[in-house]
């Protein structure tokens, strides 16, 4: 099983990353957050062996500080998801192959049915005005299966959905913390032209 965040945070980490990288923010950002320097920037070696300097190359003390935060922000949502949905997870006859960090107000979950064939679960923050295909007392699952509402359900895809509400309420009354997701209206609602599927 792998924990993955969505490509669009993927990329924004690595673009930052990168900007960290080049401006030795690693090893500057404590002490430009003490003397106030406005601006840590990276000299880059041109072909020839000069220096040059460009926009693309600067990392304000600002933006250094706002990655370390959001770095941080994002290690603990994971811990959260891994403690709710742990690695190695027995899940007898189904299995789980990618859990993502949430996203889009959701945690998607790609399962497998016994036969191998794969399906998405979305888990959203419990709704009494919208059931589940499986609920918890925090948590309501879906399958993500494009439909609405009248689209028959895979009942291998639907007994593997109940299985994992099982382990979820276990975690759950263990009273680790828990992520903070959107019911299933307050995602309808916020992002109403969301690709929320994660399936290849």
């Amino acid at each position: 099983m792998t924990y993955e965040q969505s490509t669009f945070e993927r990329n924004l980490i690595g673009r930052r990353q990168a900007l960290c990288t080049l401006a030795g923010i690693t090893t500057a950002v404590a002490g430009i957050a003490l003397v106030g320097v406005g601006t840590a920037r990276a000299a880059g070696l041109s072909v020839d062996g000069g220096e040059e300097q460009s926009a693309a190359n600067t990392v304000t003390a600002q933006e250094a500080v706002q990655q370390i935060e959001y770095d941080a922000a994002t290690a603990r949502e994971l811990a959260m998801v891994e403690a709710l949905i742990p690695a190695g997870l027995d899940m007898g006859s189904w299995s789980i192959e990618k859990v993502q960090a949430p996203r889009l107000g959701a945690i998607a979950v790609v399962m497998r049915t016994p036969s191998g064939d794969a399906f998405q679960v979305d888990m959203l923050r419990r709704d009494a005005s919208a059931a589940g295909l499986a609920d918890t007392k925090h948590f309501s699952l879906f399958i993500a299966n494009s439909g609405d509402g009248s689209t028959s359900t895979d009942e291998w895809q639907a007994r593997g959905v109940k299985v994992l509400a099982h382990h979820i309420s276990r975690t759950e009354r263990s009273g680790a913390p828990l992520p903070e997701l959107m019911t299933f209206s307050q995602r309808e609602r916020q992002h109403p032209f969301g690709n929320y599927g994660v399936l290849g």
